[in-house]
């Protein structure tokens, strides 16, 4: 069997979508995305799979990611999202990962955690445990890259 000539993969959380086909099937299916991702979401009993575009966040359920650049360095990544109104509030590093993950940056566990103790020593973070949610993570006031 041979690989469709146009593929489309759509990853949301740790769920996935994958349309193949025709490009012109491919596309012509997008209009109908909403509607399959709803069937999708009723099948495997999730909520979280409403997806919008909304002025500078992605909407993914309820919760709300801000938009960042594109990078291929997890730091920077953290940096970006800690810079936005939305990490004005502590965040956790499964947080963190989301809203990476919402923005198609995508980092092993590993990496993220190690990268966050890293930008602790080096002063861009601040972290402190709380005893319900864990470590938090927020942007150093005083430190200025």
């Amino acid at each position: 069997m041979s690989e469709p000539p146009f593929r489309l993969k759509v990853r949301i959380g740790d769920m996935e979508i994958e349309l193949g086909g025709d490009r012109a099937e491919v596309l012509e299916t997008l209009d109908e995305l909403e509607m399959i991702v709803e069937k999708f979401s009723q099948a495997f009993n999730k909520d979280v799979l409403k997806i919008t575009e909304s002025g500078n966040s992605l909407t993914h359920g309820i919760q709300k990611f801000p938009n960042i650049p594109r990078t291929t360095q997890c730091g920077e990544a953290v940096i970006s999202l800690l810079h936005t109104e939305w990490g004005e509030t502590p965040r956790t590093m499964g947080e963190l990962r989301e809203a990476m993950e919402a923005n198609a940056v995508y980092f092993p566990k590993t990496t993220l955690s190690g990268v966050l103790v890293w930008l602790v020593k080096k002063g861009s973070l601040r972290r402190w445990k709380d005893k319900k949610r864990g470590y938090l993570y927020v942007l150093n006031e005083e430190y200025v890259e």
